[in-house]
């Protein structure tokens, strides 16, 4: 009972906020558009922008819709650690920050735009089994969790990268280790919730990698055309 009640309430506060964001995100997409003949490489940021928001969107829906939990994580430290990799990022936004030449600009929107695409990919193969928490819904093993476990994580750390470059100062640099601590925190956590509740779990980690992917082998490359 105390665990639909905290799913329904995390809900709730979720779609809040990325609803929120979502809004924060066609204003700033207004916003280039409007003012697209002063933006340094406008048709890219705009491209990211897009991409970022239809990733927010998706995140809105699919909290909407997603399955009731089986097994939450205990205790405080992994409901902190997932808040903290979620929204961690968000204190640069406040911060000063460096100069960031044109060509390091350009990289950074790359990697958002990247990160932002692939992100979209793994929600669309996570599907109702999303949670921000580490939480055991189903258990998704196709499509790019065949290639590593959590392929999310990976996609976001390319959006990561570039926000850090495109925000970047001593600051970002201390908050981005912040993060990236949280966020491989946030995997460990997952891991024993989805160990502890999902029999098949084991032998699905011992041949998928937990984030970087393998090579592939020439018989693997062979086979996938």
């Amino acid at each position: 009972m105390i665990g639909r009640l905290e799913d329904f309430l995390g809900k709730v506060f979720l779609v809040l906020v990325f609803f929120f964001l979502a809004l924060q995100q066609i204003a700033s997409i207004v916003t280039i558009i409007r003012l697209r003949e002063s933006v340094e490489f406008w048709p890219l940021a705009l491209s990211s922008r897009l991409a970022g928001l239809l990733f927010l969107c998706l995140v809105v829906g699919l909290t909407v819709v997603r399955l009731p939990p089986r097994q939450n994580a205990d205790g405080i430290e992994p409901r902190l650690s997932a808040l903290a990799g979620t929204f961690g990022l968000m204190v640069l936004i406040v911060l000063p920050r460096g100069t960031v030449g044109p060509e390091l600009l350009i990289a950074a929107t790359v990697l958002m735009l990247v990160g932002a695409a692939l992100s979209i990919y793994c929600l669309f193969w996570l599907g109702r089994s999303f949670s921000v928490m580490a939480t055991a819904r189903k258990l998704v093993t196709s499509g790019p969790y065949a290639i590593v476990r959590h392929p999310l994580y990976l996609a976001e750390a390319f959006s990561a990268v570039g926000f850090l470059i495109a925000n970047w100062s001593l600051a970002a640099l201390l908050v981005g280790t912040a993060h990236f601590v949280f966020q491989f925190r946030r995997m460990f956590n997952e891991e024993r919730v989805l160990r502890s509740t999902f029999p098949e779990y084991p032998g699905y980690a011992s041949r998928v990698p937990m984030f970087i992917p393998r090579p592939l082998t020439p018989v693997a490359r062979s086979e996938r055309g």
